[in-house]
């Protein structure tokens, strides 16, 4: 435990729970007298094979994500002292909406509609914002979603589970998400895109307005085949004085067929609204998802044929999956209400652990992936109503999870016994560019990134920004890589980079002109390489640059010639720095606004350290740019140091609140 010891600038006075990835803690930041969130990696997750590169950057991304229903990243470090990475965020003071579900289930009661609608309309526009960068979630469930004490919606963990993601794993060994809430496409391995947000985030909705989740098992692996292969039961079988229009974006939000659902979380919060409204939403095709509620009868037969299906659908050569259609043709009838069924399921069972143990062997699997799971396997998964409890179900469920990964993200095949196969049918003959495109990795490495020169900018000056780039991919970049602005302050392009394919290892440098924005301050936009169908190409590069004023030299009246003139220094123009200014802001929970300010010094010895209030270690802060923290419709005083080569200059002042007030 790190309670009453220092991270860095952060003081930690509270554990708050534990995971897979990381502790988390409270802490007090003394310098903007605030607490925060604090993520303390577990320590085996820092030696990972680029773990830590994959952190970082997600985590750059994630701390781009500036939307009032997003829980906000602050920082990202390494305390020697401990050994610890640690990643900062915003405090949450109130309760998950998993919480509040379980206080609300244990009294029998359910959220009032409009505030369903209300929590998840702002989740909706929170994944809209973020997907729009990018950026997807993967995780969407009621853990997840948090309250202030004002009631706002915070969606938290955004980028997590792609920072867990070891070569197909997460760190306990399973598929990235949560069954109760995985899209049939995740549970066929696929990562899976904007749209699987979206059906995660219509499974909340509607376990919120029924009570129930639309599909319960007794092991995950049997929630994730129902989520692929059984029809929706309709939510008004479970509440039915639900309106119809709530019905009908459901129905659609929650399509097997990523196709068939809104394309856009912006989309399925403006149905929400006009639902709400009273207007008609055209209802979803009732063959996709329309199913009798009370339906619980699986046969044996069919419970098979979805384990296969499950397991075929990772495998990279599988045809896309279409879910079934509302009459399917007539099974065997083996309903698994006897002994003799529970026998089956017990083979079947048998087997799939016994596949996962040939493959862990002949591939050479670290040993600590059946630690993982095993440990997995013996703590419950937590869920709304009731936790189950712990069997041998638990192990296999683990092991099926990971072989059906491992073969989807290493191509290996167990070879069990021979056994008799159905004659083989036709299948397209595969694209094999197309597969050998898809194997590829691109990524790249900055091998310089070279300062902008000057370095302060005129407003409007044109400059141009360079790095030198490394293909540390496995193939020759395509053609038409384009470097294309993703985030933060946008910046006029005066001439886009040509950027040639480059080779496995091989270098070059992109080098792109732009022009400087035409008001003084800190301006940071963040651009990436990406291929023609913007598929993103490694790691984000950033750009930062300062516009301010341009010192004038004095003049100096006409030498006239002296004897011999003695030696004595340049002396130094006296130190000054522009009034701070207010770069980006926002409004944020607490009544408070929140501000990244801007400043620019000149004179001295060009090397500058800056302060806050004091001159302390505490409260030095760089590149001239400070964050600050107010009551909202106020103005927050204080005063600015900067000191340079002995010299020291101040200034005190007021920052005024630059919204509108009521």
């Amino acid at each position: 435990m790190l309670i009453g010891k220092t991270l860095g600038k952060y003081r930690i006075t509270e554990h708050l729970g534990s995971g897979g990835m990381a502790e988390v803690y409270k802490a007090y930041q003394p310098g903007l007298d605030r607490y925060v969130a604090i993520k303390v990696l577990h320590s085996f997750m820092a030696d990972e094979e680029d773990f830590l590169t994959r952190f970082q950057r997600e985590a750059r991304v994630v701390a781009m994500l500036r939307h009032p229903n997003i829980i906000q990243v602050y920082d990202f470090d390494f305390d020697a002292e401990d050994n610890a990475y640690y990643m900062v965020m915003e405090f949450i003071d109130g309760p998950s909406l998993k919480v509040r579900l379980q206080e609300m289930a244990r009294e029998g009661q359910m959220l009032p509609l409009e505030e369903a609608i209300r929590i998840v309309t702002a989740v909706a526009n929170a994944l809209d914002y973020a997907h729009q960068r990018g950026m997807i979630h993967r995780d969407v469930k009621p853990a997840n979603i948090m309250f202030t004490q004002e009631g706002q919606v915070i969606l938290t963990d955004f980028g997590i589970a792609k920072m867990m993601n070891i070569t197909g794993l997460t760190a306990s060994g399973a598929m990235v998400g949560t069954p109760a809430y995985m899209a049939p496409e995740q549970g066929m391995g696929q990562a899976g895109d904007e749209r699987a947000d979206i059906y995660s985030l219509g499974v909340v909705l509607y376990q919120l307005v029924t009570g129930r989740l639309p599909f319960g098992a007794d092991t995950p692996l049997g929630i994730v085949l129902k989520h692929i292969n059984e029809p929706l039961p309709p939510p008004t079988a479970l509440n039915p004085d639900l309106p119809a229009g709530i019905e009908a974006v459901i129905m659609r939000a929650l399509a097997k067929d990523p196709g068939d659902r809104y394309q856009t979380a912006k989309e399925f919060a403006a149905d929400l609204q006009r639902a709400m409204a009273g207007q008609s939403i055209e209802p979803i095709s009732p063959e996709l998802t329309v199913a009798s509620a009370t339906s619980e009868t699986v046969t044996g037969a069919r419970a098979h044929d979805q384990a296969r299906q499950w397991e075929g659908a990772t495998l990279p050569s599988t045809p896309a999956y279409r879910p079934p259609s509302a009459t399917p043709p007539p099974l065997p009838a083996l309903t698994v209400h006897s002994k003799r069924g529970r026998l089956i399921v017990l083979a079947a069972v048998a087997i799939l652990i016994l596949l996962g143990c040939a493959a862990l062997i002949a591939t050479g699997t670290p040993g600590r992936l059946f630690a993982a799971l095993l440990s997995q396997a013996a703590t419950p998964t937590p869920g709304l109503i009731g936790t189950p409890t712990p069997t041998y179900d638990a192990v296999a469920t683990q092991v099926a999870a990971a072989l059906a990964t491992y073969e989807a993200t290493t191509g290996v095949t167990p070879t069990p016994s021979p056994t008799p196969t159905p004659t083989p049918t036709s299948t397209p003959t595969p694209d094999l560019t197309a597969t050998a495109i898809a194997a590829c990795v691109f990524d790249i490495k900055v091998v310089n990134d070279y300062p902008i020169w000057p370095k302060v900018l005129t407003p409007g000056q044109q400059f141009v920004k360079r790095w030198e780039i490394k293909n540390t991919g496995t193939c020759t970049w395509p053609e038409n890589v384009k470097l294309v602005f993703i985030s933060g302050d946008e910046l006029a392009v005066v001439e886009e980079p040509e950027i040639e394919p480059l080779s496995p290892e091989g270098t070059s440098e992109i080098e792109i002109a732009l022009r400087a924005p035409v008001e003084y301050g800190v301006y940071t936009s963040v651009w990436q390489l990406q291929d023609s169908e913007g598929n993103p190409i490694g790691e984000e590069l950033e750009i930062v640059c300062r516009v301010g004023p341009t010192p004038t030299p004095r003049p100096t009246a006409t030498p006239t010639a002296i004897p011999t003139p003695e030696f004595t220094p340049t002396p130094m123009e006296p130190l000054h720095f522009s009034v701070p200014i207010i770069v980006d802001w926002r409004n944020i929970p607490d009544g408070k606004w929140w501000a990244r300010v801007g400043l620019t010094a000149w004179g001295g010895d060009g090397n500058y350290r800056y302060y806050l209030n004091i001159v302390s270690e505490e409260t030095e802060f760089f590149d001239g740019t400070f964050e600050i923290e107010y009551q909202r419709c106020k103005a927050w005083w204080g005063t600015v140091i900067v000191t340079s080569a002995g010299q020291e200059a101040r200034w005190e002042g007021a920052i005024p609140y630059p919204g509108e007030c009521p």
